[in-house]
Parts: structure tokens; C-alpha cells; sequence
């Protein structure tokens, strides 16, 4: 017996057939583009991620290392630093200063003021309020937290120490340079002056660190901190201990392999985003169909446009100068020889190439940004066209159900009735035999 159901679901299928399949490629379009602008984005993000570190006046594509003569010294260099051999005579290291009190519990009435000063910085201490117990006197614990507690603090750390004499306050400023020294003084309370006065012991003073440029005689350098940043552009220095033979010797020289590989990284990541750009656009040979935007002249003109900012002069430099050129399938190689020589010869010209406002990376960004941009970029004006696709699409797949759903419900009803009128025959004339 046929089925009506069946019969009703062919004759719908068979009317939306045709258009299903059209807005199926439809629908396959769009999310092929949308994949693929995706991955454009994607590539160009990982582009520039890769490469703007380069874009770096102290880090960047110059690597300068740097030696010292003497292990109670450490130094590191920047791409700023300019190579040489420099020596100084290290007379004195930076110090904190450091003081200590003793101080019997439940002795010192808890009464007055406590003043300790750092320059032009002043922290009082109501000895009332440091008496957290309440019990009228003031033990070591209450006077240490009231000065690290107060929100006046000019950079003083206090500690409680069991010694033998019994609790010992050691005050220790924070940081180290004769900018950092403090006082102690002590108002209405005579019991804890007298007892401070009495029990104060200097463990440090404080001091800057003193270096000497060549020798022991040179021109004097002072800093708050054993370590100098200013004394050679780019160079960073730190000294651990006084002179007490030779003078110590730094030396910053350039390190050309080091700063091949940095521009390797521009080289691989340039690289990289010319492959997916050339898949995408791939027109296709030998029966393959190619990139999902095969021949789109718009995308395809992103690679001619990075092809002319890497062969830009930037301040007089190329890259070309540097050994790195295109080879036939569009990818930069470095020449390594080229390189060493150019760097030699001409090291500031590469950081003019990748490095500040009117360098190269700075203007492969603006080149990315108008493909990549949120608003205004072609990779969201792409996606916008394609979302007004997807929502013509939306709208004909609910038509096309529509369609369906329509004429299986008059089919069904049709060949219903049919085949109750066909039954009902065949009962008839079941009655006259």
C-alpha cells in the first residue's frame, strides 16, 4: 500500500530541490571567505606580533653584548650602546643605613611623640595611639608596627630582634644613597630618649655608590645604588665590591649573529605571511581550484605593497645594503657575508631601517592596520558584505523550509484523501459480492 506520507515528502523535496542546492553553494561560499578572512587576520596579527618587538630603540634589532674584567661587577648593553672599552675604579659601594635601639617591654610609658625624619619628610608617632594593648606602657612589637603602619612613613622598615640585651628595634631605610638618611628624635617621653639615647648603636650609614672614570684620580660618578644606567648610554652597570688592585674594564662590542637572528625573525615572519597571502589567492593550475579568493587583485596587492616597503630606503638604508633580498618564489633570504660587512661598516643603518616612526616596521603597521582595522579596514568590510550574504542566505533557507513545509502539508492532505475515497470503494464494492 503506498504511503501518502511518502509520497507527499518526494513531491515537496522535489519542488525546493533546485533552489536548496543553489543556496547550499551559497551557503559554502560564504564560509569559505569567512574562513579565509580569518585567516588572513590571523596571519597578519601573528605578522606583527612577531616583528613590532624589532620596532625597539634599546632592544632591537642591534644586539650589543658586554664583558667586565672582574667578577664583582655585572654589565649588560642595549641596542643604544656604543661599542668600546671603558674602566673605572670603584671607591665606595652604595649602603642603607641601618640603626638599633634597645627596649624593655611594659617599661616606657606609653606618653609623647616619636619623630623620625628623612630630608624634608617627617613621620610622627603618637606613642598614646601605638599602645595597642592599652595597658598605659609600650612593648617593642607596638613600636615597630606604629612606624611601618603609618601612612607617613618616608622609607623606614622597622624589625624586632631577640638579642641577648633583650628586644632590639633595628631601623633600616629602604633604599640605599646619602638621599635616604634618617633621624630619630623623641618629645615628651623621657624614659624612651633617655633609654634610645643610651642604647643607640650605628650598624650602617648611609651612603652613595663612587666610581672613577679610568682611575683612582678620574672624574667622579656618584648614584644612590651600586647600579649606574646613565654613565654610558645603553650600558647597564652594577658593582659589587670596592677596587682594591686594577681598575675593573667593560667591554661593549657589537654581536652580528645575534642581530641576524633578530632580523631572521622579520625574514621568517615576512615570509610566512606572503605564503598565506599566495594560498589564498591562488588562482589554481594543473586542475586544483586554487585559493578561496583565487585571483582577488585587492588581496593579492597586500604582497606588492610589502614588496615595496621592504625595499624602501629608510634614511639612506636598505636592506639590500644588509645582504637580504627576494628570491623567485617572493621570500627574503639573508646573505650572511653582506651582513657582517654591512654591519661593520654601517650598524645605525639598520636600526634606521626597522626602527622608529618613519622605519620599516612602523610602516608595515599602517599597511596592516588598513586591512585589519575594526571599522574601516578591508578585512571588515569584507566580513560585513559577507554577513549580509549569510543573512540574504538565512532568509532564503527559511523560505525554502517555508516552500517544503507547504507542500508536504497539501500533498499529504491530497493523497489522503484519495486513498480514503479508494478505500472506501473497494468496501462498497466488497458489499455487492
Amino acid at each position: 500500500m503506498i504511503n501518502p506520507r511518502t509520497i507527499a515528502q518526494e513531491v515537496a523535496y522535489a519542488s525546493v530541490v533546485t533552489q536548496a542546492g543553489q543556496v547550499a553553494q551559497q551557503q559554502a561560499d560564504v564560509n569559505a571567505e569567512t574562513a579565509g578572512l580569518e585567516t588572513l587576520s590571523t596571519s597578519i596579527s601573528d605578522f606583527q606580533s612577531a616583528v613590532d618587538a624589532l620596532n625597539n630603540p634599546e632592544n632591537g634589532v642591534v644586539v650589543n653584548t658586554a664583558t667586565t674584567s672582574d667578577d664583582s661587577a655585572t654589565v649588560s648593553a642595549n641596542s643604544e650602546a656604543q661599542p668600546g672599552t671603558y674602566t673605572f675604579y670603584v671607591s665606595q659601594l652604595a649602603q642603607t643605613q641601618q640603626d638599633s635601639y634597645s627596649i624593655k617591654d611594659d617599661t616606657i610609658p606609653a606618653q609623647g611623640t616619636m619623630t623620625l625624619t628623612m630630608g624634608d619628610t617627617q613621620m610622627d608617632i603618637d606613642l598614646a595611639a601605638a599602645d595597642s594593648d592599652g595597658d598605659g606602657f609600650l612593648d617593642g612589637n607596638e613600636v615597630v608596627d606604629a612606624i611601618n603602619d603609618s601612612d607617613e612613613n618616608p622609607g623606614v622598615t622597622a624589625t624586632l630582634m631577640k638579642t641577648d640585651d633583650g628586644n632590639t628595634i633595628m631601623l633600616s631605610s629602604d633604599h640605599s644613597g646619602e638621599a635616604n638618611a634618617f633621624s630619630v628624635s623623641v618629645s615628651g617621653n623621657t624614659e624612651l630618649n633617655d633609654a634610645a639615647t643610651a642604647s643607640h648603636t650605628s650598624l650602617s650609614s648611609a651612603q652613595d655608590a663612587v666610581i672613577h672614570l679610568g682611575s683612582e684620580t678620574g672624574p667622579t660618578i656618584s648614584s644612590s645604588s651600586n647600579t649606574f644606567d646613565d654613565v654610558i648610554p645603553g650600558v647597564s652597570m652594577t658593582f659589587s665590591a670596592v677596587t682594591t688592585d686594577e681598575p675593573v674594564t667593560l667591554t661593549v662590542a657589537q654581536d652580528n649573529s645575534a642581530s641576524q637572528a633578530q632580523v631572521q625573525v622579520f625574514v621568517d615572519s615576512y615570509n610566512t605571511l606572503v605564503d598565506t597571502i599566495d594560498s589564498l589567492t591562488d588562482v589554481g593550475t594543473g586542475g586544483s581550484s586554487g585559493g578561496v579568493f583565487a585571483g582577488d587583485a585587492g588581496l593579492k596587492s597586500l604582497t606588492s605593497q610589502m614588496d615595496q616597503l621592504v625595499h624602501a630606503d629608510y634614511n639612506g638604508s636598505s636592506i639590500i645594503d644588509y645582504g637580504i633580498t627576494l628570491d623567485s618564489d617572493g621570500h627574503l633570504t639573508i646573505d650572511s657575508t653582506t651582513f657582517d660587512e654591512a654591519m661593520t661598516e654601517n650598524p645605525d643603518g639598520l636600526t634606521d631601517i626597522f626602527v622608529g616612526d618613519d622605519g620599516m616596521i612602523a610602516a608595515m603597521d599602517n599597511l596592516m592596520d588598513t586591512y585589519t582595522d575594526s571599522n574601516t579596514g578591508i578585512i571588515a568590510s569584507r566580513q560585513d558584505s559577507l554577513d549580509k550574504k549569510q543573512d540574504k542566505i538565512d532568509g532564503k533557507t527559511d523560505d525554502l523550509q517555508q516552500t517544503y513545509e507547504q507542500t508536504y502539508d497539501r500533498y499529504l492532505s491530497e493523497y489522503t484523501s484519495t486513498m480514503i475515497e479508494v478505500y472506501s470503494m473497494k468496501m462498497s464494492m466488497a458489499a455487492f459480492m
